[in-house]
């Protein structure tokens, strides 16, 4: 089975994932240069309990795994500014699994030491929102490494608290290609962060659909197989769990 890539290549608006479009034998690609994904480390952990001078124990240890994206808003003198979008966590806890949506902001930087402070508004599960902090303290991790402690207390007696340990991650390009037996093939290269291939007929009113076929693993690509369509058609990544 030969395949051809289609082409040309030409801009969409896509400011957080890289999609591939075709009309007939057209296609596109875009990113957000300015735009960084991150995977949270397999430390990450939340807890919820009792923490110094209480005396109560920390009730809930559960690591905590998911994505983000950083995106630079500049800078204030003496911090890099950073908006933080699109929090998919998630934890475990006696098998009832928590999902953590939100967004907020990081900045880094200081003008004797390197001082982070990371800044959250997080839902659980789709309650009510919770404002998580870590207030300024010192950057223990090169940046563009994250590691921090937000909590909704300071971690003063009875808190949650997220530990985020985290660090940019590679958004795979997806290539889309008509084979010689007139089906559509789209791969995208394996990455230690795991994405779902969506897919959409109109970009106009930003409605994307899981594609149910699983991928296989050929060499180091992910390939998923499928009809021809007729009409335009656009795909693109998403981090799993989004």
């Amino acid at each position: 089975m030969s395949v051809d890539p289609l082409s040309p290549k030409r801009n969409l608006l896509s400011l957080v994932t890289k999609a591939a479009c075709f009309v007939l034998l057209s296609c596109g690609l875009a990113t957000a240069a300015d735009t960084a994904l991150y995977l949270l480390k397999p430390d990450s952990d939340f807890q919820r309990g009792c923490f110094a001078p209480c005396m109560c124990p920390v009730m809930i240890t559960a690591p905590v795994n998911g994505t983000f994206f950083l995106t630079s808003t500049g800078s204030d003198g003496l911090y890099n500014t950073y908006a933080v979008t699109d929090v998919r966590w998630s934890y475990t806890n006696s098998g009832a699994v928590t999902s953590i949506t939100g967004s907020g902001t990081y900045k880094v930087g200081g003008e004797f030491a390197l001082q982070q402070e990371l800044s959250l508004e997080l839902q659980m599960d789709g309650g009510s929102k919770e404002h998580f902090d870590s207030g300024l303290v010192s950057d223990t991790a090169a940046f563009p490494d994250i590691s921090v402690s937000i909590s909704t207390n300071g971690q003063y007696c009875f808190d949650t608290v997220f530990y985020v340990n985290a660090s940019p991650t590679p958004v795979p390009q997806l290539n889309i290609g008509l084979t010689s037996t007139n089906t559509v093939v789209l791969t995208w290269a394996v990455t230690p962060c795991r994405f779902v291939l969506l897919e959409s007929f109109d970009m106009t009113i930003a409605i994307w659909n899981s594609v149910t076929n699983a991928p296989t693993v050929v060499g180091q690509q992910n390939q998923v197989i499928l009809p021809r369509a007729s009409g335009v058609k656009c795909y693109r990544l998403q981090p799993e769990g989004s």
